[in-house]
């Protein structure tokens, strides 16, 4: 991302650095159990877009007019299907779905105020390490995202055309009972570039990181 996105990098190191942390405890645990069944996942997001002139100048807006966090959910299920050595391979996919809204100051700004929304479907193969109580993990895959950016006052916008997007990232998951766990999740989105057509505005290439946190269930 561009200018204006100072807060959106502290967030996402803060993040990276609590999210290492966590996944080298997990997997320091010594598993009781393996890892296996399948779990199903419901987290609160928090996603900083950051502020990308590629993105707002052909839709001819202010650059620092423009959202720079959005919030939302994720949801998501996954399928352990076969364990090799300490690494237990899984299967799944997640949604990810946030808005963000902007109102800018007229005296320094100017612009009418904004709204952005993100929803992501990824698929995703992952790599488990850990056991039954306590696992961390990667996982990364090839889905579909929307990006879109318009003026709060269009009832009626032309919503932008999905494109493709490798999503990477990673997280852990602690059992507090048999049934229910907390969850974290660090996930990133590199979203390919989308060329102008008919009535539709490019996009250009870039990535949006997404800090997830709630709960998992199996």
């Amino acid at each position: 991302m561009r200018a204006g996105s100072n807060t959106s990098r502290v967030c996402t190191c803060v993040a990276t650095a609590g999210l290492l942390v966590s996944i080298a405890h997990v997997a320091a645990a010594q598993p009781e159990q393996p890892v296996g069944g399948f779990v199903v996942d419901l987290r609160g997001s928090a996603a900083p877009y950051g502020q990308n002139e590629e993105l707002a100048g052909p839709l001819g807006f202010n650059t620092f007019a423009t959202p720079s966090l959005g919030v939302g959910f994720e949801a998501g299920a996954h399928a352990y299907v076969f364990r090799w050595s300490i690494v237990t391979f899984g299967v799944g996919a997640s949604f990810h779905t946030s808005r963000g809204s902007s109102v800018p100051d007229p005296e320094f700004v100017g612009g009418p105020p904004l709204r952005t929304a993100f929803t992501a479907i990824s698929p995703q193969v992952s790599f488990n390490f850990g056991g039954r109580d306590g696992w961390s993990y990667l996982s990364g895959g090839l889905g579909t995202s929307r990006l879109t950016l318009r003026a709060a006052d269009d009832d009626d916008p032309l919503p932008q055309r999905r494109s493709n997007t490798l999503n990477y990232g990673g997280g852990a998951r602690w059992f507090l009972s048999e049934r229910l766990a907390f969850s974290l999740d660090l996930r990133f989105y590199a979203i390919s570039p989308l060329p102008p057509m008919d009535e539709h505005p490019s996009s250009p290439r870039m990535t949006l990181v997404t800090v997830n946190i709630g709960a998992s269930f199996r």
